[in-house]
């Protein structure tokens, strides 16, 4: 690929930090971490801009922003109405009807984003082949506008039964609802598949959020007038600002999905094609499965108990980051998280007022964090703040070995959900650590998990940034058909095709546009699919006979296969080809040794500057390799050697 010119940012805003990585041709890449700015995420963007690159022009800026996530989370979101067929006013409501929990006899559902009284039902019917069963009259579509008009809503959603298979009922109450002017989420548009419950759902959310990103995106490029802004989606690509304008429901995973990207890059290089993603930042951690060099990527997914169908890098996300708060429960257990301390106060070590025990400040008081170091956005480590914090807990919980102790768990869980609990046995994974706390706790999480190695990347701190750099632009279209694997799909795939490339190309992608098919796909009489790869010309009977066996042990070859949904993926080429080697990591400190708590006990460890370190060098554990954006922790008889492009890889014994 040939290289850009001028520079190029990917920035990533975090719960607590946001981190922005710079490439220009010409020049080392340039990291910078700065405190997110909860209330206004544009104000952190542009300092981490101006600090990584100030004074200078950029060309590109893919982001990835938690927007739409904090408002699903927070339920910061805005006055929404939806319309649906008459007959189905309790979609939202009645859902599937299965238990979150079956064995929890306290478990509550979420509540629907829209209540029963912003629902206006509409007098239509059209088959699941998509002929008018009950026509859609001009009275009824003027009636159903007044009565949306009442309830005053910021934004409307159109969820009509089967406008999958015919979208001009919908097409219809659109162009007669955009005089409200309000933001209009159409179904048939946003997610042309069968499932009303799921198509609604992803509807509502993408109408519910739609105001909040609008405002945001509007407030960036303002502050950010020069480059072409990008935003990260859930599936793993990059989006143009138009198109999240309108479909901010892909963004639910925006950040999380650029530090998988990146992950599965560097397993690569590294020489692991199968590994789990572990990215621990300061509110949570989020785990995926990498197999042969690509993450996971599913065509639905789940925020706070609300399930949306958009392509989404199938990832894991648990309470449990640097900022996690320590606390006793009523029968006197320790626990930690999911609340965090975020980015104001933050923890009790960042001496910004926070005073209750944390993840960070943990590791401080055992040592693992040197307090003479400048964190981003000039934050040093306040010791004996952390300490008093951390001293509040009853000494019986064990301290701050007892809060690292039980963040693990709650993370090695999580790692398991990804990998054994699925079939998929550890000791052929690598587990990539990164994130600003990732790789204070990987092996000790790798050793549990049984995981042939740990891969620490050159800037771990930043990978999620990075990964923006390395993440292509990308479109999925798809449309449900519900034939039969001996039909002729043709006609329906060359559409999806050149629907998908007219998008790349109206977000103005240009260069090599490559194209893949899938399909879901399942036995007759099955109600779920499996996601299979269907070239041009593949037997697409024989592809799901490979991928059941593959999935449940098992194929039944006799059985007719539905194909139940096409779907045609546009991929334009990244900013990057590949991670970078040649971070400048500042000037090495001199070695050192300092007393830290490994274990349950007070050991003398190494502290090695990463600055220093050049491919074949070896750092034997206890040991403490610091860096600018975060710190590996290796225990005794844990060797870290550096590979030919700058990771830190640790080989553990199977």
């Amino acid at each position: 690929m040939a290289e850009p010119a001028g520079a190029c940012a990917g920035v990533d805003v975090g719960g607590t930090f946001t981190d922005v990585v710079v490439h220009a041709p010409g020049h080392r890449p340039r990291a910078v971490k700065v405190p997110t700015t909860p209330d206004n995420q544009s104000v952190g963007v542009q300092r981490g801009v101006a600090q990584a690159w100030p004074g200078a022009a950029l060309r590109l800026l893919p982001h990835g922003t938690t927007t739409a996530t904090n408002a699903v989370l927070q339920r910061s979101l805005a006055r929404t109405v939806l319309v649906t067929t008459d007959g189905f006013a309790d979609v939202l409501q009645i859902a599937r009807q299965d238990r979150p929990a079956l064995y929890d006899l306290t478990v509550t559902r979420p509540e629907p984003l829209v209540p029963h009284e912003m629902v206006v039902t509409v007098r239509e019917r059209t088959s699941p082949q998509g002929r008018e069963i009950i026509a859609l009259t001009d009275e009824e579509i003027d009636r159903v506008v007044r009565r949306v008009r009442r309830l005053e809503p910021e934004s409307v959603a159109v969820s009509l039964l089967f406008s999958y298979a015919g979208e001009e009922h919908e097409r219809r109450l659109c162009d007669a609802l955009a005089g409200l002017d309000v933001p209009i989420t159409r179904s048939s548009a946003l997610l042309p598949e069968f499932r009303e419950f799921e198509r609604a759902s992803t509807c509502v959310l993408n109408a519910a959020v739609a105001p909040v990103m609008r405002r945001y995106l509007s407030t960036l490029t303002a502050r950010l007038p020069g480059p072409t802004i990008t935003v990260m989606t859930s599936g793993g690509g990059t989006a143009g600002v138009d198109f999240v304008a309108v479909a901010p429901v892909h963004t639910l995973l925006s950040g999380p999905a650029a530090g998988v990207v990146a992950a599965g890059a560097v397993a690569g290089h590294a020489g692991f094609q199968d590994a789990i993603a572990f990215d621990m930042g300061g509110t949570s951690t989020d785990v995926c499965l990498i197999r042969d060099g690509r993450p996971e990527v599913s065509s639905s997914a789940r925020i706070a108990g609300l399930p949306f169908r958009t392509p989404a890098v199938a990832i894991h996300t648990v309470g449990a980051g640097g900022g996690s708060i320590a606390w006793v429960d009523a029968g006197g257990a320790l626990r930690v998280g999911p609340r965090s301390a975020g980015a104001d106060p933050g923890s009790a070590c960042y001496g910004l007022g926070g005073t209750e025990p944390t993840v960070t400040d943990a590791h401080c008081v055992l040592g693992h964090l040197d307090p003479d170091r400048e964190l981003g956005g000039g934050l040093r480590l306040d010791v004996e703040a952390a300490a008093r914090a951390v001293d509040a807990i009853p000494e019986p919980a064990g301290g701050a070995a007892g809060i690292l102790a039980v963040v693990r768990a709650t993370m090695a869980r999580a790692l398991r959900k990804v990998s054994t609990e699925r079939g998929v046995d550890p000791a052929g994974l690598a587990l990539v650590a990164y994130g600003g706390a990732g790789p204070l706790h990987a092996t000790a999480l790798a050793r549990e998990l049984g995981c042939r190695a740990v891969v620490v990347p050159p800037a771990p701190g930043v990978l999620s940034a990075l990964g923006l750099l390395l993440a292509p632009a990308r479109y999925e279209a798809s449309r449900t058909v519900m034939a039969w694997a001996e039909d002729d799909l043709t006609a329906a795939w060359r559409a999806l095709e050149a629907q998908a490339r007219e998008e790349l190309e109206r977000q103005g992608v240009s260069g090599e546009v490559t194209l893949s098919r899938l399909a879901d796909a399942r036995y007759a009489g099955q109600s779920h699919e499996l996601r299979i790869v269907a070239e041009a010309g593949a037997d697409m009977a024989s592809l799901l006979h490979h991928a059941h066996r593959e999935a449940y042990g098992y194929a039944i070859p006799d059985e007719p296969v539905r194909i139940v949904t096409l779907r045609v993926v546009a991929s334009g080429d990244p900013i990057l080809p590949r991670p970078p080697a040649d971070w400048d990591q500042g000037e090495p400190a001199p070695e050192r040794v300092r007393e830290i708590g490994v274990t349950g006990r007070t050991v003398r460890a190494r502290v090695v500057s990463r600055a220093g370190l050049v491919a074949g060098d070896e750092v034997s554990g206890p040991a403490l390799v610091e860096q600018q954006d975060t710190t590996t922790l290796l225990a005794t008889r844990e060797v870290a050697v550096v590979d030919d492009v700058g990771n830190l890889v640790v080989h553990l014994p199977s």
